[in-house]
């Protein structure tokens, strides 16, 4: 009898009012605190149910990748844009009188 919580940190509701992360719904995870552990057992054992059917496959798998695609995605935006800074800086370097792209190596 478990009655621990199954969130995983991705809450997200889907069109049909449930959670893409733990599959409950929105009752559910509203009023986890004050269900009793009978209610939260249930709640489990239809959750575990469902995944054996393969019912919860889909959008909580590929939530996690994204949520790190987004995250590389602002760090490279980030590097990005430092590189700019620095290919500018080395462009006033070269762009002085007497300065040649060689000499500046």
């Amino acid at each position: 009898m478990d009655s621990g919580n199954p969130c995983i940190g991705l809450c997200r509701f889907g069109g049909d009012g449930n959670c893409l992360g733990c599959h409950r719904t929105k009752a559910e995870v509203k009023g986890w605190k004050r269900l009793g552990n009978a209610a939260k057992a249930a709640i489990n054992a239809r959750i575990a149910a469902n995944s054996r059917r393969g019912i919860e496959a889909g959008p909580a798998e590929e939530k996690v990748p994204r949520k790190r695609l987004r995250k590389l995605d602002r760090k490279i935006g980030k590097l990005e844009a430092k590189l700019a800074l620095l290919r500018e800086e080395r462009g006033q370097l070269v762009d002085r009188p007497g300065q040649t792209p060689e000499s500046s190596r």
